[in-house]
């Protein structure tokens, strides 16, 4: 019988590129970060289930074979892996957590992730994510990048949406405005207009500069335990509801869910059921498809708004700051900079601090509930979770 899981412990560190901060620096102080966050002696970790941290072979292999449960002392420790699923790694984290949890191998799981991008070769980086989520028989040797796929998609959405280009732009002009009260994110305190956004350069036809994502630095970390122990523990809990996924497909020209509405639906409304909860229920959505136009269709998808509406959503002030239906309060890849499969990470975290009343000046009043989606690859998959500040 599943016992629930809730998140009682979470730490981060600010998302920027610097190349003097080591990847164990980050790993260390979230870790120990999260441990005291959640109130719990080290060795109260059963098992330590890590983020993969995409083209860095090394520290990878290092969480891989158990460096972090060695080097940080954790001797209650049970068991460690790597999960690897683009930016739904976090996700898939928690779920093998809430496998420990229910069949009693662990009673608190430490969830880790470091990503440092800034010590990479500029052309290794392109590369990598260049050709890491496309085809390489039916996408790659056709000139298309990860912008490129995007871009193609994005072009066809305001096509059939009738979107504008102003309208596209105030979503990431939405999401900086978020970012920019965020001392997290590599853009505090850096606010853009609509101007900034269509005189950015243009990356892939309809995408600009400030459309497409900027690699960074980051690392974060989540504690997690039953709903028992954290009802228990009078823990400052965020307390999993329901969960839902839907898989898309690996190739983004073989699609026919092209922008991820019925997956969207689908897991969501699984996700709400299990909590016995409706999207109206929602005080937050968090959205991570790390370009724009997903944040339109998967308010569209979650049936906030008609299909075709979402983008206007967003350019009408409704889902940034001091809207009615704020959305992505952490200001998704576009935001907050793009950490490889750590983004997701940022987003559970600014989920935890909103249930907790904690997330400074963008702080959603009165949140209780939230919904948050998290995709893959080139979003691959969607797995969409509820979570709220009380247990069922």
């Amino acid at each position: 019988m599943s016992k629930g899981l809730a998140i009682i412990g979470v730490a981060e560190v600010p998302t920027k590129r610097d190349p003097q901060r080591k990847r164990w620096d980050i790993l260390l102080d979230v870790c120990i970060g999260a441990i005291r966050d959640a109130g719990i002696d080290k060795n109260d970790i059963g098992a330590v289930i890590s983020v993969n941290p995409m083209a860095q072979a090394q520290i990878g292999l290092d969480m891989a074979l158990g460096k972090i449960p060695e080097i940080l002392g954790l001797h209650g420790c049970r068991d460690i892996c790597v999960a690897n699923a683009g930016g739904t790694s976090t996700t898939n984290c928690l779920r093998l957590a809430k496998y420990f949890i229910d069949n009693d191998l662990a009673d608190f799981v430490l969830i880790p992730h470091t990503t440092v991008q800034s010590d990479i070769p500029v052309q290794d980086l392109i590369n990598f994510f260049a050709t890491a989520p496309l085809d390489k028989q039916w996408e790659y040797p056709y000139g298309v990048t990860f912008n490129g796929a995007m871009g193609l998609i994005t072009s066809r959405y305001m096509y059939e949406t009738n979107t504008t280009a102003e309208e596209m732009a105030a979503i990431t002009v939405g999401l900086r405005a978020w970012a920019a009260m965020d001392p997290m994110s590599i853009f505090h305190g850096k606010p853009v207009t609509l101007d900034d956004v269509l005189n950015s350069r243009m990356i892939s036809t309809p995408l600009h500069a400030k459309e497409c994502n900027f690699l960074a630095d980051g690392g974060g970390a989540l504690v997690v335990t039953s709903h028992a122990l954290a009802i228990e523990m009078q823990a400052r809990a965020a307390f999993q509801l329901g969960h839902g996924v839907r898989f898309t497909g690996a190739t983004p020209v073989l699609r026919k869910d092209v922008f991820f509405r019925k997956a969207y639906r689908e897991s969501s409304q699984d996700a709400l059921e299990a909590a016995g909860l409706s999207i109206h229920d929602m005080d937050l959505r968090q959205i991570y498809g790390a370009y724009p136009f997903t944040q339109a269709s998967g308010l569209e998808g979650y049936g906030v708004c008609e299909e075709g509406e979402g983008a206007r959503m967003w350019a009408d002030g409704r889902c940034g700051p001091g809207g009615d239906t704020p959305c992505t309060t952490m200001g998704d890849a576009t935001g907050r900079g793009h950490t490889g499969s750590g983004v997701s990470m940022a987003f559970y975290i600014d989920t935890v601090n909103q249930l907790r009343g904690e997330a400074g000046e963008r702080q959603v009043e009165g949140c209780e509930h939230t919904i948050i989606t998290t995709s893959g690859g080139s979003v691959m998959n969607t797995c969409t979770t509820v979570f709220g500040r009380l247990p069922k």
